[in-house]
């Protein structure tokens, strides 16, 4: 994947995690959507609900037979080993922070190898998985329309 393309899929992948983070004005503009209608679809499908949360925004939810700390604790040890030291505010496979990572080893990394070990290591399960739950869950469409795209510039990314 020529330096060009990789920094465009960054940049991409930037702009996915401003989405999936809880809504800002800007981005409730951008959706063409009231601010307070945003924050009510999110908090239903990410936060909390009657019957429980629609589609936790933890990669770890999403891993079927996978021990959730041990891949919280391996992604962790990953990303300290690339020098990338994840924000204590959240658990380390919360999404939003697992896709500003990849962005990350793209756009700041000069070998290719290493955003692809950690595409194969730690993005392989979980992203359809999560498109696939929002799917059922997001009556707007706006974030199964953020996860199908992750997932289209994971397949991108691996292919190149």
């Amino acid at each position: 994947m020529i330096s060009e393309d990789k920094k465009e899929v960054a940049e991409r992948l930037k702009e996915l995690v401003a989405l999936l983070e809880y809504p800002t004005p800007e981005v409730a503009e951008r959706c063409d959507l009231e601010l307070e209608d945003l924050e009510s679809r999110y908090v239903r499908l990410f936060v909390n609900d009657l019957g429980g949360v629609a589609a936790p925004p933890y990669a770890g939810c999403y891993l079927v037979g996978s021990d959730r700390l041990k891949f919280m604790s391996e992604f962790s040890g990953f990303c300290l080993k690339h020098g990338l030291a994840l924000d204590p505010a959240q658990p380390p496979d919360y999404i939003p922070m697992m896709v500003e990572v990849l962005a990350m080893l793209l756009s700041g990394n000069d070998r290719p190898e290493i955003p692809q070990l950690l595409i194969t290591s730690y993005y392989q399960q979980w992203p359809e998985a999560f498109a696939a739950t929002l799917k059922q869950s997001d009556d707007i469409g706006i974030y199964v329309t953020v996860a199908e795209e992750f997932c289209r510039l994971l397949q991108e990314v691996a292919e190149k």
